[in-house]
C-alpha cells in the first residue's frame, strides 16, 4: 500500500487485518514520564507528544461525579446483592464526556473511549479479596449474581456515555487484570463460568453502536486468548512480553489471525533497561512476528519514570523505519 493513510484509517484497517501503509502505534506513560518529554521538546501537552512521537490513538476516560458503590462484603444471599442500593447513570458528567470526546475526535487520531468496566478488579473489591476469592468455590451463586449485577450497572453507564460520544470513538476500551506474571490469577474454567458471559455482554453492547472492543488484562494470559476473541473482543491489549506464554513468537504461532494484539514493547526490561540499538531491535522482531496487520505498536504497559527518553525515541523512530516495510 503506497497511499498514506489517516491515523483513524489506520487503527482500524489494521483492527481489520487489512493492508496498512505501516503498522499502527500508540503512545503511553506516566504524568512524570510525560513531564519529562515536554521539558525535552519543548512541548505543552499529551497531545503534542502523540503528534510528536507519530502516535496513532489517544485514550479517553470517562469523568465521574464522585459515586461509592454498596459494601457487600457480609452479604448472605443473592437478593441482598440486588436489594442493595446501587448507583445509576447519573453518576457521568456527561456534558464533560460530550466536550472531551468532541475534542479527541477533532484530533484526528483514533478514540478508545467508554466507561472503564473493571469488572473482575471491582467486583474483588466489592466483596473483600479474601472472601471472594473462597466465595469462588464455596458460594459460587453469590459470586454469579455480584458480577451479573456489576455488569448491569456497567452497562447502563456505557449505555449513556455512547448514547452521547459514540459518533466520536471507535474503539470500545475496557478490562481488568486477570494475570500475573506467571499465570492468570484464576483457572480458565472460572474465568469461563463467571467472567466470560459479563465480558461478551459488554462487547455486544459496544459493537451495536458500530465500535470495535479493546480489551486490557495484563499478564500472562494466553490460556485465555480464544475466549476473548469469543466474547467479541477485537483487540487484546497488553502484549505484556515479560509474562509466561506472552512472547510475540508464541502469540505469533498460536493466535495470529484471530485477534488483534496491542502493545508488545517491554516496559520492565527493555525500554528503561536497554540500550537505543536494543530497544530498535526489539521494535524490529515484534512487527516482524506480529505484524504487518493485526498489530497496534506500544509500551506494553505505562511508561514509567526510569525510561531513558533517548529510549523512547528510538522506539518510535524504529517504528516509523520498520514499520512500513511489510
Amino acid at each position: 500500500m503506497k497511499a498514506e493513510l489517516s491515523h483513524r484509517e489506520r487503527v482500524l484497517r489494521a483492527i481489520d487485518h487489512q493492508e496498512v501503509d505501516r503498522i499502527p502505534c500508540f503512545y503511553r506513560a506516566e504524568q512524570d514520564v510525560n513531564d519529562r518529554v515536554m521539558a525535552a521538546y519543548g512541548l505543552s501537552s499529551l497531545l503534542d507528544i502523540h503528534r510528536h512521537f507519530g502516535s496513532d490513538s489517544i485514550q479517553l476516560f470517562a469523568p465521574y461525579h464522585p459515586y461509592s458503590l454498596p459494601e457487600l462484603a457480609d452479604v448472605e444471599s443473592v437478593d441482598q446483592i440486588y436489594d442493595a442500593k446501587w448507583p445509576d447513570s447519573s453518576v457521568l458528567n456527561i456534558e464533560e464526556c460530550v466536550k472531551q470526546a468532541k475534542e479527541a475526535r477533532d484530533t484526528g487520531l483514533a478514540v478508545y473511549g467508554g466507561v472503564w468496566a473493571s469488572i473482575f478488579t471491582v467486583s474483588r473489591r466489592t466483596f473483600g479479596e479474601e472472601r471472594y476469592l473462597i466465595a469462588l468455590s464455596l458460594e459460587p451463586e453469590l459470586i454469579t449474581a455480584l458480577i451479573t449485577r456489576l455488569t448491569d450497572f456497567f452497562l447502563e453507564l456505557n449505555k449513556a456515555y455512547l448514547d452521547a460520544c459514540a459518533e466520536y470513538v471507535d474503539v470500545y476500551y475496557f478490562g481488568s487484570d486477570f494475570g500475573t506474571q506467571l499465570s492468570l490469577f484464576i483457572s480458565p474454567d472460572m474465568f469461563r463460568q463467571f467472567y466470560k458471559p459479563s465480558l461478551t455482554r459488554m462487547a455486544a453492547q459496544a459493537k451495536e453502536y458500530g465500535l470495535k472492543v479493546m480489551y486490557h488484562t495484563c499478564g500472562a494470559v494466553t490460556s485465555i486468548i480464544p475466549d476473548l476473541a469469543d466474547c467479541g473482543i477485537d483487540i487484546l491489549d497488553p502484549v505484556q512480553v515479560s509474562a509466561v506464554g506472552m512472547d510475540p513468537a508464541n502469540l505469533a504461532e498460536k493466535y495470529k489471525g484471530s485477534i488483534t494484539f496491542h502493545g508488545g514493547i517491554s516496559t520492565q526490561t527493555t525500554l528503561p533497561f536497554g540500550t537505543p540499538e536494543q530497544v530498535k531491535e526489539e521494535v524490529k522482531r515484534t512487527i516482524d512476528l506480529l505484524g504487518p496487520t493485526g498489530f497496534i505498536i506500544a509500551p506494553d504497559q505505562h511508561m514509567i519514570g526510569d525510561t531513558p527518553i533517548e529510549n523512547i525515541q528510538a522506539m518510535f523512530d524504529a517504528i516509523k523505519e520498520y514499520g512500513t516495510q511489510g
